[in-house]
């Protein structure tokens, strides 16, 4: 679990911050009131924090003290203060600091809290940095760290399409305009024909003052622009914006590819990924199999209990599919009680044999509702038959399905 020191001699702020923290994330709070307090928070927990929200105005801390005192365990810190005029040696005192907070109400403990998530998350988050400076470069780089952010540098446009394809999940570029053997121009257009704005996020920074290098370099599919000269602050407001649009737009395609109950994919994703992997997989040479599992006498279950133990049935599917299946199969719920798998690249007998065992494993379990135990067997229709379609697999492995039910169902039947 998360966890987040509060160093605050305020009790009520302290607490607000806490309540906030917890119902928002669930992530543990741990609070101290003083400079000696927070030495001992650290000690017993072995300086194992997420981040740290400080206060400036301790009692035993008059200058920063508690500054320098949590930097030395390396933990990303929220400064906490009553005033705007935050002075510029406590704000550059530690590459740790990344941002801080005007305690003037609730507005400013919510900025607080998104601060908390947007440091977190940024742990999973890489960056390409592009110019051909190496100050900027390494000035930069320092400032990503600091919301804990992993960059990679670039000194020109090729180097950069060189770094993309070695580290193809980077979400954000921040590159110049004027570089050597491909500009900041050409790279956005470079990118804008392989990657959409909700899969890489672009900002443009350049020292020129011309009026219509931001609206050229938006039209050619900039995300943002940013004029060199910016503060921390602004870069991170700029960056914070941008990752958190791109996962918005990734929220977004996971409800629109995800099963509601079961959090599987769902019949459309199954369809469009699945092709393309059965074509890939051709290329290739490799073979696939495509099994169709469907709940034996589920309408009974529905019949006999309600469509909200049917629901818990068809949960429970995705459960136990979830424990077998981690390698290269796409699992989705097709509808109703039905579910599918494609295996890529697999071998024909580890496919049954795994095959064998999610059988067996329904089989033996047993879903305790308390004065109802619900037991349930599947029945499995399964095609080796990759050389053919999707559509031409799922028909094939649907009849195989209908065969292990017609002998008897909790079986599995293969096309030989």
């Amino acid at each position: 679990m998360k966890k987040i020191l509060i160093i605050e001699d305020s009790k009520s702020i302290a607490s607000t911050l806490s309540l906030m923290i917890k119902e928002q994330f669930g992530y543990k709070t741990v609070l101290g009131s003083s400079v000696k307090e927070c030495a001992k928070i650290l000690l017993e927990h072995k300086g194992r924090f997420d981040v740290a929200l400080l206060d400036l105005g301790l009692p035993d801390s008059t200058h920063g003290e508690i500054v320098d005192f949590v930097t030395k365990f390396n933990i990303p810190i929220i400064i906490l203060t009553a005033s705007t005029l935050i002075e510029d040696d406590i704000k550059n005192r530690s590459l740790n600091i990344v941002d801080y907070v005007i305690k003037d109400g609730i507005y400013s403990f919510k900025y607080a809290l998104s601060v908390i998530q947007r440091v977190i998350n940024n742990k999973a988050v890489k960056v390409l940095v592009v110019d051909d400076s190496k100050t900027f470069l390494e000035t930069t780089k320092k400032l990503m760290e600091r919301y804990r952010l992993t960059v990679f540098t670039a000194k020109n446009g090729k180097e950069a399409l060189d770094v993309l394809n070695e580290h193809q999940d980077i979400k954000l570029l921040l590159t110049d305009y004027y570089m050597p053997i491909i500009d900041g121009l050409e790279l956005v257009r470079t990118l804008r024909k392989k990657y959409n704005k909700d899969e890489l996020s672009i900002i443009v920074t350049s020292a020129s003052k011309e009026k219509k290098t931001a609206s050229k370099f938006l039209k050619y599919g900039a995300n943002d622009f940013l004029y060199k000269g910016f503060t921390q602050e602004e870069l991170f407001v700029r960056i914070s914006a941008n990752i958190e649009l791109l996962e918005l737009f990734e929220q977004l395609r996971q409800k629109a590819n995800t099963d509601y109950l079961t959090n599987l994919y769902n019949r459309r994703y199954f369809f469009e990924q699945g092709t393309k992997i059965l074509e890939s997989s051709k290329r290739k040479n490799q073979p696939c199999a495509v099994a169709l599992i469907d709940i034996d006498k589920f309408k009974m279950i529905n019949d006999e209990y309600g469509h909200d133990i049917g629901d818990i049935a068809i949960k429970e599917v995705s459960i136990i599919l979830n424990r077998f299946l981690y390698n290269h199969e796409l699992v989705a719920r097709l509808g109703g009680e039905e579910f599918c798998i494609l295996f890529d690249n697999c071998d024909e007998k580890e496919t049954m044999i795994k095959l064998e065992l999610i059988r067996e494993e329904f089989e033996k379990n047993v879903i305790d509702l308390g004065v109802i135990k619900l037991k349930f067997t599947v029945s499995i229709g399964c095609s080796f038959n990759s050389n053919s379609s999707l559509d031409k697999m799922l028909q094939e492995a649907d009849k195989n399905l209908y065969s292990a039910k017609d002998s008897g169902r909790n079986q599995i039947r293969y096309r030989k």
